[in-house]
């Protein structure tokens, strides 16, 4: 087996380990292209309307660029390029979600944040079985509510520094100079 497909089989495997338990808790509910998707409360930071950004050159299309939180320059991603939905306008109602990483801050453009969850277990499954191993991606589970569903994220690993240096090939943004 070659090294690359070697790692495209341990990536694969670490993310099938990664969706084998969802866990009851909050979750901070958000609108992606007028669907719900929520994070677990425990690795939010906060929520700021979307402010200046600055592209960054050569950076994978889903990185919009940095923006100054309190003198600190954190990277900016939108969600809805990283998670492969519909591109969309910002809005009034666009902001940005601070998550807190093991490799940092980073912040995640959303449509619009809704509300705070708190899913027993109950409410919450795994994330569907899809013909390939690692194909739910960053899904971590489905929350149930009442004739609604939330796609949960695990948001960790949509912004890990292994995530980001997998990708890094991308052809540079439209944003590069």
């Amino acid at each position: 087996m070659s090294q690359h497909s070697q790692r495209d089989a341990r990536m694969n495997h670490d993310l099938s380990e990664t969706n084998t338990a969802v866990k009851a808790g909050k979750y901070l509910t958000f609108v992606l292209d007028g669907r719900r998707y929520g994070v677990p409360i425990s690795t939010v930071r906060e929520i700021n309307r979307v402010s200046e950004i600055t592209p960054v050159p050569r950076t994978p299309q889903f990185v919009v660029g940095v923006m100054n939180l309190r003198g600190k320059a954190i990277p900016v991603v939108d969600l809805r390029m990283k998670l492969g939905v519909k591109a969309g306008p910002f809005t009034r109602e666009t902001c940005i979600i601070v998550i807190d990483t093991t490799g940092g801050e980073s912040g995640i453009i959303v449509d619009a944040v809704h509300e705070v969850v708190d899913f027993s277990a109950a409410q919450l499954e795994l994330p569907p079985k899809l013909h390939n191993p690692g194909e739910t991606g960053f899904v971590s589970g489905v929350g149930k509510l009442e004739n609604r569903i939330v796609i949960l994220i695990d948001i960790l690993l949509a912004l890990s520094p292994e995530h980001f240096a997998r990708t890094s090939t991308a052809p540079p943004s439209e944003n590069a100079a």
